[in-house]
């Protein structure tokens, strides 16, 4: 079972994911996906960091703001406890950027969705 000490590193890393996606800026996630907890669906974290990098620079200059972030559970996910971490604008019905995180009691997994 996870102690305090752990539920609170996860929730730290997560927070910090979302402060990155709203400010477009992977940097201030950066030093959070180096945790020996953080996974990804990536061959390495650079590589999947290189990848989010990208995907918020997209996400911005395809957004009009203010944004909103919105944890959410599709009715399509089959996958047990997996959430979607998705960015929104002011303008369009779908989000501009989404990760899905799956949090297990030693880790927070981490995959980009390629659109």
């Amino acid at each position: 079972m996870n102690t305090p000490k752990e539920q609170l590193i996860k929730k730290i890393i997560l927070n910090k994911l979302i402060e990155s996606c709203l400010s477009f800026d992977a940097n201030i996630f950066k030093p959070y996906l180096q945790s020996e907890i953080v996974t990804t669906d990536a061959p390495d974290k650079k590589k999947f960091y290189w990848f989010l990098k990208k995907m918020l620079l997209t996400a911005k200059s395809n957004s009009i703001e203010p944004m909103s972030f919105k944890i959410e559970i599709p009715h399509w996910e089959d996958e047990e406890n997996m959430k979607h971490y998705n960015l929104y604008d002011s303008v369009h019905q779908h989000s501009r950027l989404c990760i899905r995180v799956k949090e297990t009691e030693n880790q927070v997994y981490l995959e980009t969705m390629p659109f």
